[in-house]
């Protein structure tokens, strides 16, 4: 599972260009035949063979001549062979965005013709098999499959096929044991290597994951499917040791586009780790061989860390280049690209690093200086852009007096910026904090809005006072600011939704081309826009509260492209008077910060089709025990002293273990190390948190029943290991909240990341 969305096959439309290898073809024939043959030919080559060799070569032609599916001397094969092929061109036709509704059929009617014609034809059984998995009646494609194994056993395409249904039933165990053995009997089978590392990916075998993929990766980089996956399986993994085989990988890695690097994060902290010798103890500096070093450059561009240790590095890094850069304004061309890369970290983590005092007072005089000469002088951008350069390690220079020398006539335009070597440097910063943040400004005024009572949506005309709280916080800073969305091969939400729960009942959905799906508070659109690229049968509306935050989602779904999808300013309280419903509402980390999360879920309760569904993710009580016992502590100071504490003293304060109590949840999430996420994570306006009884009630109270729990590899983990396994034939394990109580009990943070359910209206629940 990823994100709770888990695509039903192994690849993206793995059933196209199926026709059989050459080595697939010699192996069709019986071993038995096959030495025969090879011993028969050799001696005739070597002018060996005698009259009743020749004779037994005769009859075993006359064999193969007979054998299943080579009996080309008869008008029943041709028969066949037209039929499969048109099966194939229809089931092609079955699997392209808005297919033919007849063409699926068609393709199983030829299919079936042509089995009755040779009902041990490897291609018509194979294709039926796979026609039958691709309409999820499993139990038949297993008996279409195993009748051509039977006939077949060695085939490596039936194997296949086969490991596909198994994957496609959870039998993750069977069908590692059918890709294993396609592969061995055609090793240049890239998709059943493919589906095998999935299958590692899917059992949580991530280093065998990992290690296939990386192989595959070799003579497939532009493959979208298998570079992700790998980026996927990497997201499990730490480095035991330090690898240079390892390290020169990772480094290509972080060059790939398309991908989402921050998968990367844990791979490359632990290489670092092990690499710099970095311990709580010490950090040795060895500034110029830092400076230089590959993965440490590029991963500081590519996503923020998450590490107390690495932190600490990163903070030094920048104090040696301000003392240094300070002397003279400039600074050394070999630090330059390290220079770069901080402020690149900066502005991902939001500035999150606590400046000293000293710190402070130079970067003030730095900026003042930095306003003289621009004022009094005549200038030139690359004088001063290494003073630039340091200024925006500490600040956001959108927020800078400084902004203002990137409308003044004398600097050169963001392409030229690019072009000039003293300057280049510059163009990712001032892009990213200038002219997109201004971008994003231009934008979110003219977002549209839908209110049933009032022209406009904002901060003084939301509903209640804690929707006005919320609103400004992420109007002054819109959560989270995403690079990447990664890649999934668009499928099917109906498919991927019956995978992860195989007793629901989605019928009343067939014959729907496209499902109209509701993002409740979309934040800045990275939910959004994933389900609207990673699904072709969605029609998205996301709304939120924040024009801000919209703003950003609407200039990432024109730089993907994504066009199935609408942003509007909406209050979710208000938007239950939205003229049309729902099949599908996603709602994630949003009802926990309402003052009533029970009247959010009203408004949404509303809004779902008779027959919809609906996705919930809430704070898990049990996780958030130290977040809600810190949020008290930082409650009770604002009491007694009246004044707020400061983040980033009070984010420092916890990492050198200044504060009494037991905060390892707090300085070990990943949220803790960017600026808005940990304001989110302990600063947030407003909380609720959840047990599974409580969620229990708040269904119950808007007439919602649970369909399951969408649960994390590692939450899955432990309810097998209290429970036992979830599959088909047990189901309703997974349908009760009870005993995800019971796995919470044992496992008290398992759902750190928050619950994630479905549910679906009372009166609509079907189970298989």
């Amino acid at each position: 599972m990823t994100n709770g969305y888990s695509l039903p096959l192994a690849s993206g439309k793995p059933w196209l260009n199926t026709e059989p290898s050459l080595a697939d073809i010699l192996n069709e024939i019986p071993k038995s035949l096959k030495y025969k043959l090879l011993f028969f030919w050799h001696c005739i080559c070597k002018g060996t063979a005698d009259k009743q060799l020749k004779i037994a070569l005769v009859q075993t032609m006359t064999l193969l001549q007979t054998n299943n599916n080579l009996k080309t001397q008869s008008t029943d094969w041709k028969s066949y062979s037209l039929l499969v092929e048109k099966a194939h061109q229809h089931f092609a036709e079955a699997q392209l965005p808005n297919a033919d509704q007849y063409a699926l059929q068609q393709a199983r009617d030829k299919a079936t013709l042509a089995i009755k014609l040779n009902p041990t034809g490897l291609k018509g059984l194979n294709l039926l098999a796979r026609i039958e998995l691709f309409r999820g009646n499993l139990s038949h494609a297993q008996l279409i499959i195993q009748r051509a194994l039977n006939s077949k056993p060695e085939s490596s395409t039936a194997l296949y096929s086969a490991g596909h249904i198994a994957l496609a039933q959870g039998n993750l165990a069977e069908a590692e044991q059918h890709f294993s053995a396609s592969l061995k009997i055609s090793k240049v089978a890239t998709r059943a290597a493919s589906s095998l590392a999935y299958t590692y990916l899917e059992q949580g075998k991530y280093v065998e994951a990992f290690q296939l993929y990386q192989e595959l990766i070799k003579t497939q980089a532009n493959d979208l499917h298998i570079k992700n996956k790998l980026f996927e399986s990497a997201s499990h993994i730490n480095a035991d040791f330090y690898s240079k085989e390892l390290e020169t990988h990772v480094v290509r890695y972080l060059d790939f586009n398309d991908v989402d690097h921050s998968l990367l994060r844990n791979l490359v902290t632990t290489l670092l780790h092990h690499k710099l010798q970095i311990t709580q103890a010490s950090t040795p500096l060895e500034f110029d061989q830092i400076a230089s070093d590959p993965l440490l450059l590029k991963s500081l561009n590519k996503f923020y860390f998450c590490d107390a240790l690495l932190e600490r590095l990163f903070i030094s890094l920048r104090q040696t280049l301000l003392v240094n850069t300070m002397q003279d304004m400039t600074m050394p061309s070999h630090h330059l690209a390290l220079a770069k890369s901080l402020a690149v970290q900066a502005q991902l983590n939001e500035y999150v690093w606590p400046i000293t005092q000293d710190e402070n007072t130079i970067i003030n005089g730095l900026e003042t200086l930095l306003k003289q000469v621009t004022e009094q002088t005549q200038w030139q951008l690359a004088d001063i852009a290494p003073a630039v350069l340091m200024l925006s390690q500490y600040k956001d220079l959108a927020s800078s007096e400084v902004a203002e020398i990137f409308n003044h006539p004398h600097t050169l335009s963001l392409a030229s910026i690019s072009n000039n070597p003293k300057t280049q440097y510059l163009a990712d910063i001032v892009d990213y904090a200038i002219h997109t943040r201004n971008n994003e400004i231009d934008r979110a005024k003219n977002i549209a809005y839908w209110s049933p009572h009032k022209s406009t949506l904002n901060i003084s005309s939301s509903s209640n006072a804690v929707s006005q709280r919320v609103q400004a916080q992420y109007e002054e800073n819109p959560y989270p600011r995403w690079k990447d969305i990664g890649f999934n091969t668009a499928s099917s939400y109906q498919q991927a939704l019956v995978k992860n729960f195989p007793h629901l009942n989605l019928s009343n959905w067939q014959g729907k081309k496209k499902l109209n799906v509701l993002v409740a508070g979309c934040g800045t659109g990275r939910q959004a826009i994933r389900l609207a690229s990673y699904f072709n049968d969605l029609n998205v509306i996301a709304i939120d509260l924040s024009a801000r935050s919209l703003a950003y989602a609407q200039q990432q779904a024109k730089k993907y492209q994504v066009d199935n999808i609408q942003f509007i300013q909406a209050d979710i309280l208000e938007f239950s008077d939205f003229p049309a419903l729902f099949d599908v509402i996603e709602c994630s980390g949003v009802l926990h910060h309402m003052e009533n999360p029970e009247q959010g879920l009203q408004s949404l309760a509303a809004l779902l089709s008779p027959t919809g569904v609906m996705k919930i993710a809430l704070y898990s009580e049990a996780a958030r025990e130290q977040v809600i016992s810190f949020r008290q502590l930082i409650a009770n100071n604002k009491q007694q002293t009246g004044d707020d504490l400061d983040q980033r003293l009070l984010r420092q304060a916890l990492l050198m273990n200044q504060i009494p109590g037991e905060w390892q949840d707090i300085t070990s999430s990943p949220d803790f190390y960017s600026m808005s996420n940990c304001r989110d994570l302990i600063f947030h306006a407003q909380e609720h948190q959840f047990t599974p009884n409580k969620i229990a009630d708040l269904l119950s109270n808007n007439q919602l029943d649970f369909i399951g729990m969408l649960p994390t590899a590692r939450a899955q983990f432990a309810f097998e290991k209290t429970l036992g396994p979830m599959n088909k034939n047990n189901a309703d394990k997974n349908n009760t909240l009870e005993n995800w109580h019971k796995v919470e009990q044992d496992n008290v943070d398992i759902f750190a990341g928050m619950y994630q359910f479905y549910c679906r209206k009372q009166s609509n629940i079907e189970i298989l």
